[in-house]
């Protein structure tokens, strides 16, 4: 069937129980039985439907009270968006976007944004809410334009783990403790030019004399050959020092050879065993890693579109419908265009 109108439809189907308009490509394509629609397209390998335009919308879907657009795969995607030359899928909360985007990331393969809701939610009962990945930059980033006290980049309600290494540009590292009035008070990181673990703990001389033993677990991440002991008396005495160190123990003794009996506490700090080649106040590259700046690519002309078009159908397309389509080339029906 083919028709044409000026004013009006040029196929125009309607039914009241069953299917207004159905189109079909090739035999034997099941189709489930009891389907009610305006529009049914059917195929085996091809597209059930598609739509092309040169400088409009090549489908559009609406609807008042459900999906504007629904998209369902047993076994690929359920929904492909895909642009040569800007963002492949762009999703809106609202008749309006967001706020533009900062430092020219304006392209991505799905932008969501939104003047009062949320850009983007991903949610997942057994897997990751949401995932970030790239070989080459950051997996995700968070910014944001606000700069009061209780604004952030990112929130985290619950446990977070970093594989790698944490660092903080320009801020502090801060634990949020209850108070007693109710409050939360920061109490913040003490920081070093180099990895340090600590361990603490208490002794009491004997007779101006004490062997301590370093904790097993503290000693297995520390490197036992590389570590530093404070001893503080908690009693009168002549003052204590370090006499010796070893892998497992290490020795406080009085000064001046004084022969007393009090405890003293102590604090250790040993070097880091797992972290190797560490250098001091090493320099660091705080600024945003962008891409590298390539030449943009040339938009293909209209001619080159459709003939890439034509290419990925005749790559689909089986033995009948090429030779279709060379019939069709030699011999167009009348009206119709090539």
């Amino acid at each position: 069937m083919h028709g044409t109108a000026r004013d009006f439809g040029g196929v125009a189907g309607t039914s009241l129980n069953r299917v207004g308009v159905y189109g079909q490509v090739e035999d034997g394509v099941p189709v489930p039985v009891g389907v009610h629609a305006g529009v049914i397209g059917a195929a085996s390998t091809q597209p059930g439907v598609y739509g092309y335009s040169k400088n409009s919308l090549g489908v559009t879907g609406y609807s008042y009270e459900l999906f504007g657009v629904n998209g369902l795969s047993v076994l690929d995607k359920g929904v492909h968006g895909q642009s040569l030359m800007d963002t492949g899928v762009l999703g809106l909360a609202s008749f309006d976007s967001g706020p533009l985007l900062p430092n020219q990331l304006t392209i991505a393969g799905v932008v969501g944004t939104s003047l009062e809701r949320h850009g983007v939610i991903g949610t997942s009962t057994h897997g990751a809410g949401l995932v970030g990945y790239s070989t080459t930059q950051m997996g995700v980033y968070a910014e944001t334009g606000a700069t009061g006290p209780n604004s952030s980049a990112g929130y985290f309600r619950g446990n977070v783990f970093v594989v790698g290494s944490f660092t903080v540009v320009g801020g502090t590292k801060a634990a949020a403790v209850p108070f007693p009035d109710g409050s939360q008070r920061a109490l913040y990181c003490m920081e070093s030019p180099e990895l340090w673990f600590e361990d603490f703990g208490t002794a009491r001389l004997k007779r101006g004399r004490a062997v301590v033993k370093l904790d097993a677990d503290f000693a297995k991440v520390i490197k036992r050959g590389d570590y530093r002991v404070f001893p503080a008396p908690e009693g009168d005495c002549r003052g204590l020092f370090v006499h010796r160190k070893s892998a497992t123990t290490f020795e406080v003794r009085e000064l001046m050879g004084g022969k007393s009996s009090i405890e003293f506490s102590y604090r250790i700090v040993g070097r880091r065993k797992d972290i190797q080649r560490h250098k001091r106040f090493a320099k660091i590259d705080t600024r945003l890693p962008m891409p590298a700046a390539r030449a943009r690519r040339r938009a293909p002309t209209l001619r080159a579109f459709r003939a890439e078009l034509e290419r990925e159908a005749r790559a689909r397309a089986t033995p009948a419908m090429r030779k279709s389509d060379s019939d069709f080339a030699a011999k167009p029906p009348a009206n119709v265009e090539p």
